[in-house]
């Protein structure tokens, strides 16, 4: 298995194991479900024996788990640990979202790639190099492909393959500096979103020729969801410009996009109401007035 435990079985959250070590709020276990904050995705929280987990760190590829509070147990005590469901959630829904984003990109710009991550508890950002203008209706679009995709349930798969097969394939991206989370002992760990025509377990639908190219593969060592229908609302917010020739895209998913899209459905409304014309009359009014 490549790469964290967490990553490759995301769904699980609740777990037995035994404390292997222990150095004052440190601890590390035989056998770990908590994601250590890596490529953009924070670490996950949750409890050990009770006790709150704040951090957990990557040390030579080890999760050292921060405790809040000095642990009460020994080495060699069985702890049962709990990841905090709600919160890994949110980071598997941001981080496939994320793969959602770039294949989209891919899509409507002539040249582009994903060059950072970032995702924080309300909004994820998403860096894309590429020398193709990203304004207003760029932006829309690629908010609207996002949610097709979504809406599409889409299968999401992972594995690991040599690193030889990744570097040969025109259909993965992958960058051994940028991905070298995702490598280890000469295999990457590649996360897939399927084209629109595969069936949940890995057929093609009837009337499908062959294989398809998928939505997005590339290399990756966080957490995702099963099937881009799991995302949920996803609602682009914005772009900026960290670097030359980069643009941030920020985004959010769950409460806080349904949050955004009231926020622009009431501003629309009142758009509306002002000038006195319908929702697709207001850019024209707009630009009379």
């Amino acid at each position: 298995m490549t790469g964290q435990r967490a990553a490759a079985e995301p769904y699980a959250t609740r777990f037995e194991t035994e404390v292997t070590s222990i150095d004052g709020r440190r601890v590390w276990l035989e056998r770990s479900h908590f994601f250590g904050a890596s490529g953009g995705q924070p670490a996950d929280r949750g409890t050990i024996a009770d006790i709150e987990v704040a951090d957990v760190e990557l040390v030579d590829g080890e999760g050292v788990h921060v405790l809040a509070d000095e642990p009460s147990f020994k080495v060699g005590h069985r702890a049962l640990c709990a990841v905090d469901w709600s919160f890994r959630m949110h980071c598997m829904r941001a981080h496939t979202a994320s793969h959602v984003l770039a294949g989209a990109a891919s899509q409507v710009l002539e040249d582009s790639s994903s060059t950072g991550l970032e995702i924080g508890p309300k909004t994820v950002r998403v860096d894309l190099e590429t020398d193709a203008p990203i304004d207003d209706e760029t932006l829309i679009e690629l908010d609207e492909t996002v949610n097709r995709v979504v809406w599409e349930s889409r299968p999401v798969s992972w594995d690991d393959v040599p690193v030889a097969e990744a570097r040969e394939r025109d259909d993965v991206r992958f960058e051994p500096d940028a991905n070298e989370a995702a490598v280890e002992k000469g295999r990457v760990r590649l996360v897939s979103i399927e084209a629109e025509n595969d069936s949940g377990n890995g057929n093609r639908l009837p009337g499908t020729n062959g294989k398809t190219e998928p939505w997005d593969t590339r290399a990756c060592a966080g957490t995702h969801v099963r099937n881009t229908r799991e995302i949920g609302p996803v609602t682009v917010l914005g772009r900026s410009s960290p670097a030359e020739g980069v643009t941030r895209i920020e985004f959010a998913v769950g409460p806080q996009a349904i949050a955004r899209r009231t926020a622009e459905k009431r501003a629309a409304f009142a758009a509306t109401a002002a000038l006195d014309v319908g929702l697709e009359e207001v850019g024209d009014e707009l630009e009379r007035v």
